[in-house]
């Protein structure tokens, strides 16, 4: 499906630059993206991929994974029936979907990518998306969003008054785009188009069980941390928590106590830049705040705990799965340089701008709003497109209007699915991805539509 998708969007691309003279900025936009797609895009990302990558296989090595796995396992096997119990994989696509949840956004993806690795590595089929490849594909495009705080930062720095408006509305889009992922998804896989038809794997493309996992369920036991160990632990996380809470409820003290520390340790008084600066009057936003910030080196702080704690040397088997993650990047290169250069002649030719005004009169009918019309066609192509796209709906209609709001809920509740395939399946070395695509596209549909009807029912 994205074989004819990527090449209707470059033929439809050159016809219309050909028609409308736009040729030159065609031109500029292929070496551009190819150029962003490497410099800008991949290796930012291939920074994070690596670490996290190093920090899953803590993860495994601990065996902590098999007790995530085990925990919610019974509640994953619903949706996942084809995976066995106890599988790291399970572990993993709890850890994924938890991160997107909390808005973690890069940090998600190498989560995603382990997960897909381990599904594949269940695959009879090398090179064909299974049924639970493609459902994990689908939850990552329509995964629940519980705080969407790229999208509230942007809407705070644009000036909103209440820019924590969108929460409740996107986690009801994108509660129920979840739960349409997942009955399009099975539907889906009934269908004779969607058939799983096998080939040999593709040349110079590795199994996921070549790239140095840790293998199947069971064969890394779950160690255990007892004694003043595990006093350690939850003493950790406890202080997490606790310090969370100050933060939220006493916003003034934290301030006035972190600016002492800052002083002594640095030697000079703070700059105004440091993230305990500026404190949100509302509680909700501080703590939004405080996930915004803290989840990351939150995370990495218990995974890293928590392996010490259970025997494992840490730096040694980071640096292990590390190398995994350099893999990873260079297989997926391939498949965003092809995607952004697509997306990238589809706008600059006009292409866009045609599929808008034939939309426009069939969304009026159902009374979808044509100002957010740019942001549901963008939005499943590109990230930083979606936002740009935000940022303008913002300035003309502004930011506080019901109109931005509703855009700022289909951001926040939606994400880039043509993107996320060509990663997570690339990764996997699938070349023949199914359903995927369409599931992903029909719940971003179903997801904006919601968010639309919430908006209207709750801010309108």
């Amino acid at each position: 499906m994205l074989n004819y998708i990527w090449l209707g969007m470059v033929t439809v691309s050159v016809a219309v630059a050909l028609m409308t003279g736009t040729l030159e900025p065609v031109t500029a936009a292929v070496l551009k993206r190819a150029e962003a797609a490497v410099m800008d895009v991949m290796l930012p990302l291939a920074g994070m991929i690596t670490l996290w990558m190093g920090i899953m296989r803590l993860v495994e090595v601990s065996g902590l994974i098999h007790r995530i796995a085990r925990a919610l396992g019974p509640l994953l096997r619903l949706v996942f029936p084809d995976v066995p119990v106890g599988h790291p994989a399970l572990g993993s696509i709890a850890m994924n979907l938890g991160a997107n949840m909390l808005g973690a956004g890069n940090a998600a993806t190498p989560m995603g990518l382990r997960a897909m690795e381990q599904l594949n590595e269940l695959n009879p089929h090398p090179g064909v998306a299974s049924n639970a490849m493609v459902m994990l594909l689908a939850l990552n495009t329509s995964a629940v969003t519980l705080i969407p705080a790229s999208t509230i930062a942007l809407l705070q720095t644009r000036g909103a008054v209440h820019p924590t408006d969108i929460i409740a509305p996107s986690i009801l889009a994108s509660f129920l785009g979840t739960l349409c992922a997942v009955m399009i998804c099975r539907l889906l896989q009934q269908f004779p188009l969607f058939r799983v038809v096998p080939f040999g794997a593709a040349p110079g493309v590795p199994r996921a069980a070549a790239t140095g996992s840790v293998g199947e369920a069971g064969e890394v036991p779950a160690r255990s941390i007892a004694g003043w160990r595990r006093g350690v632990l939850w003493l950790a996380v406890g202080g997490f928590v606790g310090v969370m809470l100050w933060y939220v409820a006493a916003p003034v003290s934290l301030v006035e106590v972190q600016s002492k520390i800052y002083q002594k340790v640095q030697g000079h008084l703070p700059s105004g830049v440091e993230w305990f600066q500026g404190i949100p009057a509302e509680g909700v936003m501080r703590l939004i705040k405080f996930i915004s910030v803290a989840a990351i080196p939150g995370a990495i702080g218990f995974f890293v705990l928590y392996a010490a704690l259970a025997g494992v040397r840490v730096f040694e088997e980071l640096v292990e799965g590390a190398k995994d993650g350099m893999g990873v990047v260079l297989r997926v290169i391939p498949y965003i340089v092809a995607m952004l250069v697509a997306i990238g002649m589809f706008t600059e030719s006009g292409a866009l701008k045609v599929v808008e005004r034939v939309l426009q009169p069939v969304l009026g009918l159902i009374r979808f709003p044509v100002e957010v019309l740019p942001m549901a066609i963008v939005r499943p192509l590109s990230g930083g497109g979606a936002r740009a796209v935000l940022d303008s709906i913002a300035v003309e209609h502004g930011v506080d209007s019901l109109i931005t709001k509703i855009a700022a809920t289909i951001n926040g509740s939606t994400e880039t699915t043509l993107y996320v395939a060509a990663v997570y399946f690339g990764a996997a070395g699938v070349r023949r991805m199914r359903h995927g695509i369409p599931t992903g596209l029909l719940a971003d549909a179903c997801a904006m539509i919601f968010a639309v009807i919430f908006c209207r029912l709750i801010l309108g």
